[in-house]
């Protein structure tokens, strides 16, 4: 590897995304970047996913070196789709790719450029752009990262922090020190965190990828929002995942302890980060108590908390007006004015 060029790995992940594994896949094929080797691996999707992809690989004759494979039987996650087929890589870089989002041209060179302007960043994700079926453009995707105060460490140790997995970047070697993924949690609250444990996170405020809002991707989303009790079932179980997300947090402290990563000495820090964020979670279970009284408290409590402006607008809407506010959801699913993720 030279001192002006990374070696990368294009990772596609196709599951039953037959009318968009195409356009997924062209724009692997089309990144204006070093030739690059591109593995495309099919989760044993039954729509015919794998036969598209198929054929437009062997239509291909461009420089990027390209593998195709299909699973027998499907992985359950993302993360356990991931830990299979990281070790058939050979990049320096792993750069992720989704079936049914469409990347810009310049993405990977972008984002390569980012880890050869500064050695310490271990991982980089972008903005994105929001697209429906037909791929007509629905907006910017909310992409919360750190604020100009933090640091990227001290953010991903949130147990709800995340950076978008269609558009995340990492270097191996992230991969090699922690090993695999909790395939019971996902990708994207795991990696940039363990990438904050040995180096830098850089942010591009560029919409690289284009992320297609479908009748599949939202159905689970639009489901959560038609009542008041499925919603507070959701929310229930978010907090059983930042529970679990906790525990991975702690794990991999106890790792870079053990190997005296880079922010060691700051572990003690960001463990009451963890520690603090948790228990922010558990106390948002109020939000969606049935009784007004416990809602109005809860959202006294978390405001006194220090809560972001975004977050006590969105606590605020939840506690006092729930209906108006599941109501809101439901509209402005896919459309780009959608607010995160509570």
């Amino acid at each position: 590897m030279s001192a002006a060029r990374l070696e990368v790995s294009a990772i596609l992940l196709t599951y039953n995304c037959v009318d968009f594994a195409a356009a997924a896949l062209e724009s692997v094929l089309s990144q204006d970047c070093e030739p690059m080797e591109i593995l495309v691996s099919d989760d044993a999707s039954s729509d015919g996913t794998f036969e598209v992809i198929r054929r437009e690989v062997e239509n291909y004759s461009g420089s990027h070196r390209v593998r195709v494979r299909r699973r027998g039987s499907t992985s359950g996650s993302k993360s356990a789709h991931l830990n299979e087929v990281i070790p058939m890589t050979s990049g320096h870089v792993l750069v992720s790719f989704d079936g049914d989002d469409v990347s810009v041209p310049g993405r990977v060179r972008t984002l390569t450029d980012a880890f050869l302007r500064n050695p310490e960043v271990q991982a980089v994700y972008s903005g994105y752009s929001l697209i429906d079926e037909k791929g007509r453009h629905r907006g910017s995707g909310r992409v919360p990262h750190p604020d100009p105060g933090s640091t990227p460490a001290r953010w991903f140790a949130r147990v709800d922090a995340f950076a978008a997995g269609a558009t995340l970047a990492l270097r191996r070697e992230v991969v090699d020190v922690f090993g695999p993924l909790d395939p019971r949690i996902h990708e994207d609250v795991v990696l940039p965190f363990r990438a904050s444990l040995m180096g830098d996170v850089s942010f591009i405020d560029e919409d690289l990828v284009k992320v297609r809002r479908w009748g599949g991707s939202l159905t689970a989303d639009r489901a959560r929002f038609q009542s008041l009790a499925g919603y507070r079932t959701w929310m229930l179980t978010g907090i059983d995942k930042a529970r679990r997300q906790f525990r991975s947090r702690l794990a991999d402290f106890d790792t870079a302890e053990r190997l005296m990563l880079p922010r060691a000495p700051d572990l003690e820090g960001l463990r009451k980060v963890a520690r603090d964020s948790l228990a922010e979670a558990e106390a948002s279970a109020g939000l969606v108590d049935p009784s007004p009284w416990t809602r109005w408290r809860c959202f006294l409590r978390l405001w006194r908390s220090g809560s972001s402006a975004y977050e006590i607008l969105q606590n605020a809407a939840l506690a006092f007006f729930p209906r108006l506010y599941l109501f809101y959801k439901r509209k402005t699913l896919g459309t780009g004015s959608e607010p995160g993720p509570l």
